[in-house]
């Protein structure tokens, strides 16, 4: 074809496609010609959300019907089988049979068979504590795929009723079937137990609401737990595999890779068991102990509950305030440098005894004390409490040690002892636990200038 021939038909191409969308449009606008005063005020039915005892959603083409019923003040399903529902899931449909979001009510419309009404796609059929029953018809979208044509089974008027309202009422048993693996309230969790091939370890909720790791007695970081809870609660199924499966081999959960169990206050437990991983999608097998069904969860949860407890250790291993200390020791080797803070808050070193040209080297202190009283680690490298030789700390480069006063007494706040360097890191343990961790090099930075300013000649 000559390139004068493509281009006339690519030309052509384009005025028939913006015909037929103009053809679109008006068909549209001809179907959904509306009572603009109606507009956004028009409401089918009159329901309150609380009247609600029942309703009733079928699929006219699948053939499948879902019925829930009000129990208590929750919702129970009853067809096609008794599952569990996911509350959120039906609290919506509950929420918008009671406020469906109407556009606008068609002024002359043709006969229902114009709309596809008269063979509804979906009915949404509900009754009040009234007795009073009433049902929904869904139609054809229109022209523009964004309303729906819909009317009440019992009246002759026609809506168009936006997209999103009507689409959370065309739901499958299976779309309302409860997906929340840890369905729970976050606040009343006392207990968060992580289990792998690898691991076992326990978060738990002390009498001061603050967390610890258990069996270590490690203090954890309150921040890092609340949000390992918060994922657990988001965590829901993308499918449901197997409603009866009781052949846990079959899904790796006889014997669980990863198992993560929650304790509430009032003596609930919830234990979730993650096995083999999906044949064909980027899943997980997951069953919630003592139920038989079978969910697949997807695997990027896997992937971050499955943390090691330093993962949740608190890193400000000293906590105090600059104002409770009066007293710094620095030993370096038989070497040792020691600064006391006056009643004016300035420190003087009391040993080695300095000449005056020395004397500049107090003002350092200060700066020392900020950095030992809020002291971070950046990791936790060894919890063994043995081999510290491997870390410079059997013989330490540095100890640095800050006192108060308790009682008129002088009284040990804290201790640090500096190890070998790591780049531009040191190793460091604290006298008040076993752990070696890495911590930057500011406060060993600080000890060397003031060691640097003795020294000087």
């Amino acid at each position: 074809m000559s390139p004068k021939k493509k281009n006339k038909k690519k030309f052509l191409s384009a005025w028939i496609a913006v015909g037929i969308f103009i053809v679109l449009v008006g068909i549209s606008v001809y179907l959904d010609r509306g009572d603009a005063i109606d507009r956004n005020k028009i409401k089918i039915f009159e329901v309150v959300k609380d009247d609600l005892i029942s309703f009733e959603l079928t699929n006219n083409t699948s053939k499948e019907t879902v019925l829930c019923v009000k129990d208590g003040n929750d919702w129970a399903m009853v067809k096609p089988k008794p599952y569990e529902l996911e509350k959120t899931e039906v609290d919506v449909v509950a929420s918008n049979i009671a406020s469906l979001t109407i556009d606008r009510k068609i002024e002359k419309p043709e006969s229902p068979a114009s709309y596809g009404l008269e063979k509804p796609s979906n009915t949404v059929s509900f009754t009040l504590k009234s007795g009073k029953k009433s049902t929904l018809l869904i139609g054809d979208k229109n022209p523009t795929g964004t309303f729906y044509y819909v009317k009440d089974k019992n009246k002759a008027e026609i809506y168009v009723a936006y997209g999103f309202s009507i689409e959370t009422l065309i739901k499958t048993a299976d779309s309302l079937r409860k997906k929340s693996i840890f369905e729970m309230d976050t606040a009343k969790i006392s207990r968060v137990d992580i289990k792998s091939e690898a691991k076992e370890f326990s978060l738990v909720k002390d009498g001061d609401k603050k967390w610890l790791i258990n069996p270590y007695g490690f203090k954890a970081n309150n921040e890092e737990v609340e949000k390992y809870i918060a994922k657990m609660k988001e965590l829901k199924a993308i499918g449901i595999v197997d409603d009866n499966g009781w052949d846990l081999n079959k899904y790796g959960i006889q014997a669980p890779r990863f198992t993560l169990a929650v304790t509430l206050s009032d003596n609930r437990k919830i234990n979730v068991l993650i096995g083999k991983k999906h044949l064909t999608k980027d899943a997980d097998y997951a069953k919630i102990e003592n139920s038989p069904v079978i969910y697949a969860i997807d695997s990027e949860f896997l992937k971050g509950a499955d943390k090691a407890y330093n993962s949740f250790r608190d890193k400000l291993v000293i906590d105090l305030a600059a104002k409770d200390i009066n007293e710094v020791e620095i030993v370096k080797g038989k070497k040792r440098i020691t600064a006391k803070k006056g009643t004016d808050g300035k420190y003087s070193i009391t040993e080695p005894v300095l000449p005056p040209s020395k004397k500049g080297a107090e003002v350092l202190f200060p700066e020392l004390v900020r950095s030992m009283v809020s002291f971070s680690v950046k990791s936790f490298v060894d919890d063994s409490g043995r081999k510290f030789e491997n870390y410079g700390l059997k013989n330490p480069a540095f100890v640095v040690s800050i006192y108060g006063t308790e009682n008129n007494e002088r009284k040990l706040k804290a201790k640090v002892s500096f190890g070998d360097a790591v780049k531009t890191d040191y190793y460091a343990k604290i006298d008040s636990s076993e752990s070696v961790f890495s911590v930057s090099g500011d406060a060993m930075g600080k000890v060397k200038e003031i060691e640097s300013a003795v020294e000087k000649k």
